[in-house]
């Protein structure tokens, strides 16, 4: 092939996140030819401004079991693909609940129904392992498979994965536009003005490339569109020294979860903000919610010496008009722009929905991408992550 033809067949990715480096690396495995293009740093957003928490399901079980077990999958995906990933000297997630009503055995029901492994814990070692703690405000305490991980790692091995299959990563190389004729996408422009010939454009760019995205997403007079985009906020403390290695969630407690990242604790809850635009400013009124949560279970937290940091972080998501209830289910969505109003081709979105599905994300991307682009390469070898056949 000539490098003219290489470069008008090639995919231009959007975005150097989890989802945009999962979707490079799973393309080029398969046989695209792939530039991917970051406009800061890889993984400068939201892949590295969340808690680091790889989910087995297990808080989604009880709502959405179809869900949970796609989560489980995707945890032993990544497990195979980047062990290192793992927080080193940091157990399985302890499930605690706080509430004498809670129906405890419906989620134990539900753990084994989507076939996530899960079992009980005597409630005073796994206090004991959590200095501070308001003993009497737990009442049941389970083991499940949720891991707490360093994103910066994983993002590295996704990086390599994705370069060592043939994918040019530009850090530092802002997309500005994209050039659009008789409803087509030619490739993109960049902040220098260079142009990027392209045979299929992939915006990955989230919060950062919400602008772009909105443009081909945003309802039309006349028209129903499948999906809606949402900015997403959360909000996170971190607090040092960490309180202890066991990483926890309340589910009766506005999902209340720890994440040892040592030195540091790092807390959260399964709140998600639904906002207008994308930014990174603190909303005060979800800080003081968080602290409280944190205090009712920790009470002395707030009188010892610890430091207490706090931010927050925003994702887009792409939500289905099903998907009212934000911050559980969020399925991974990729968008074929030829088949919304307003149409183009050439043109796909992906969102990640849980940085813990990013297999599941770049398989699906594959899978559209094979469909439209299906006579420009042989079908090639499945990748790592998935395990063998």
């Amino acid at each position: 092939m000539s490098a003219g033809a290489a470069t008008a067949r090639r995919i231009v990715i959007v975005g150097g996140g989890i989802a945009g480096l999962a979707t490079a690396a799973r393309l080029a495995q398969a046989g695209f030819a792939v530039t991917l293009f970051e406009s800061s740093e890889l993984g400068s957003a939201a892949s590295t401004r969340n808690q680091g928490w790889l989910h087995s399901g297990a808080l989604f079980a009880l709502d959405a079991p179809a869900y949970a077990r796609v989560c489980h999958e995707s945890l032993e995906s990544t497990l195979r693909f980047c062990p290192e990933c793992v927080e080193p000297q940091v157990a399985a997630m302890a499930y605690l609940f706080s509430r004498p009503e809670t129906l405890v055995k419906s989620w134990t029901d539900a753990w084994t129904a989507a076939g996530i492994p899960w079992k009980e814990l005597p409630i005073d070692p796994v206090c004991a392992a959590l200095p501070g703690i308001d003993r009497a405000r737990i009442q049941h305490a389970y083991q499940l498979p949720d891991r707490a991980i360093r994103q910066d790692i994983l993002l590295t091995h996704l990086a390599a994965a994705a370069q060592n299959a043939g994918v040019e990563i530009r850090t530092a190389t802002p997309a500005k536009c994209l050039p659009i004729e008789n409803e087509r996408v030619a490739g993109v422009v960049t902040s220098s003005g260079e142009e990027v010939a392209a045979q299929l454009v992939i915006l990955a760019s989230g919060s950062s490339g919400f602008s772009m995205c909105r443009e081909f997403l945003e309802q039309r007079p006349g028209s129903q569109q499948e999906f809606e985009l949402a900015p997403l906020k959360a909000h996170l403390a971190a607090v040092e020294p960490h309180i202890g290695l066991l990483p926890f969630c309340i589910p009766d407690a506005d999902g209340l979860n720890h994440i040892p990242h040592p030195p540091a604790s790092v807390f959260g809850t399964a709140h998600w903000e639904r906002v207008s635009t994308p930014d990174d400013r603190p909303d005060a009124k979800q800080v003081e919610r968080l602290r409280s949560r944190i205090h009712e279970i920790f009470p002395d937290v707030a009188a010892s010496s610890r430091s207490l940091q706090t931010w927050s972080g925003t994702m887009i998501q792409a939500l289905r008009f099903d998907q009212i209830e934000t911050g559980g289910a969020i399925w991974p969505a990729v968008i074929d722009h030829a088949r919304h109003v307003p149409r183009v081709q050439n043109l796909v979105s992906v969102f990640s929905g849980r940085a813990t599905l990013w297999s599941k994300l770049a398989e699906d991307a594959r899978r559209l991408v094979r469909a439209k682009l299906d006579d420009t390469v042989p079908k090639t070898a499945r990748p790592p992550w998935t395990g063998s056949e």
